[in-house]
């Protein structure tokens, strides 16, 4: 059976061009629907089902946050179609939820349907992925940027407080984040990915193995170029081309540094 999928955007010209990725470049799927705004979407959805939904976020009326938080119950799986939004986005890469930018490349298009395909076929995956989205629909109705991070891991989501980030370390294709309670998880992200994330006035990105919370330094020493002690104990090299831009946020972040 072929996924059923319903694409939901209010240029016209962008859902027919999704539709034809979609019929021409995505083996096993169904453009079954339609809808330029929130109000076709839902009433297409009451006569209809859809396994995924391609969702736009930036609408003019109702935007995509806004029409997934209306539906009184939801069966389908999201992917976010946007242009870069900096809330929207920070708040999308914060609860993992899926999303492919505009203009939509083809092998980002053809990753998030494989994707939706494995959660069909995995109840525990799917769980993951409704707990994840009423995170994310939580954030957005805050209207503050995110405070907590998604993680999922194997059979679970670990939701953290960012704020209890004492720093990241770079593990080959993975990041070893270590937490003020001297907890330590391995994430199947790279730093790369954390460093669009997260607020570039709280977190440094000091050397290419090592992005630190400026909250959780405990001492800068010059010695060997520079070093950082954070307060869990743990020392970080400062490389070079990196220095000039920590000293600067150190200024910022303290009252006294620089004087």
């Amino acid at each position: 059976m072929p996924l059923k999928a319903l694409l939901i955007d209010d240029e016209e010209n962008n859902l027919n061009i999704l539709q034809f990725m979609l019929q021409n470049d995505c083996e096993g799927v169904e453009v079954a629907g339609m809808a330029k705004n929130a109000q076709q979407a839902r009433n297409w959805l009451q006569h209809n089902n859809a396994d995924v939904v391609f969702l736009d976020i930036n609408m003019p009326g109702e935007n995509g946050f806004q029409f997934l938080s209306s539906l009184t119950s939801q069966d389908f799986k999201v992917v976010f179609v946007t242009a870069y939004n900096e809330y929207a986005l920070q708040a999308i890469k914060a609860s993992a939820v899926d999303y492919i930018l505009k203009p939509v490349n083809i092998d980002e298009l053809q990753k998030a349907v494989e994707k939706v395909k494995r959660l069909l076929n995995s109840p525990v995956a799917a769980e993951q992925n409704q707990q994840l989205l009423k995170h994310l629909l939580q954030t957005v109705n805050k209207k503050v940027p995110p405070q907590k991070i998604a993680l999922p891991q194997l059979g679970s989501i670990n939701f953290i407080e960012i704020d209890d980030i004492v720093s990241l370390q770079a593990d080959s294709n993975y990041s070893i984040i270590h937490m003020k309670d001297m907890q330590k998880l391995v994430i199947s992200k790279t730093l790369k990915d954390f460093e669009e994330l997260l607020d570039e006035n709280q977190f440094v990105r000091i050397h290419k193995s090592y992005i630190i919370n400026l909250k959780y330094i405990k001492e800068y020493s010059t010695t060997d170029g520079g070093i950082v002690k954070m307060a869990d104990g743990n020392q970080w090299s400062i490389s070079r081309r990196q220095l000039e831009f920590f000293l600067e946020k150190m200024k910022v972040a303290s009252l006294m540094f620089g004087k």
